[in-house]
């Protein structure tokens, strides 16, 4: 299997997590733990999807609209190709410090919602508080995300919904 279909099926080898995680840093221009957070909960939405074609695939983020919160979304389109551009990822500003994220098919009704664990948002930003915007620091933190495993970080929801 090629890269490219991996990454369209939401596959992530550690080779294929690197090439993604590199992609989002040139495009956000530098690399940071909540980058990471959002390629990690994009990947874990399009396995649970079971994507096979990222253009009936549409996501809604709730989070904060301040950074570094809002650095969760260019990793979101980073990895899913679901931007604001071409309307397929919305923005819904929490009233709260809660980041979560619905990735949702067009056919057959298929949502997985992706929450940041309370616990892991209060230790990561007590560490960047600690880091005062070091970049190597924020750096490492950003790779400590990215081998973390999933159901370490998120609370995950699969609703099917199916009609007659």
């Amino acid at each position: 299997m090629s890269k490219e279909e991996m990454r369209e099926k939401g596959i992530a080898s550690k080779e294929n997590l690197n090439s993604i995680i590199e992609y989002a840093r040139r495009l956000h221009g530098h690399l940071g733990p909540f980058l990471v957070l959002g390629i990690k909960m994009s990947l874990a939405g399009m396995n649970r999807l079971g994507i096979e074609n990222m253009r009936s695939m549409r996501v809604e983020a709730e989070l904060p609209c301040r950074v570094p919160y809002t650095c969760i979304l260019d990793g979101i389109q980073a990895t899913t190709q679901c931007t604001f551009g071409n309307q397929k990822l919305t923005l819904k500003k929490a009233n709260s410090l809660s980041i979560s994220a619905k990735f949702s098919l067009n056919n057959p009704k298929k949502q997985v919602i992706i929450s940041l664990k309370n616990e892991i948002l209060k230790d990561l930003m007590e560490k960047l508080i600690k880091t005062k915007e070091d970049e190597a620091t924020q750096e490492k933190l950003a790779w400590i995300i990215a081998f973390t495993p999933e159901d370490k970080l998120f609370s995950i929801e699969v609703n099917n919904y199916f009609t007659k």
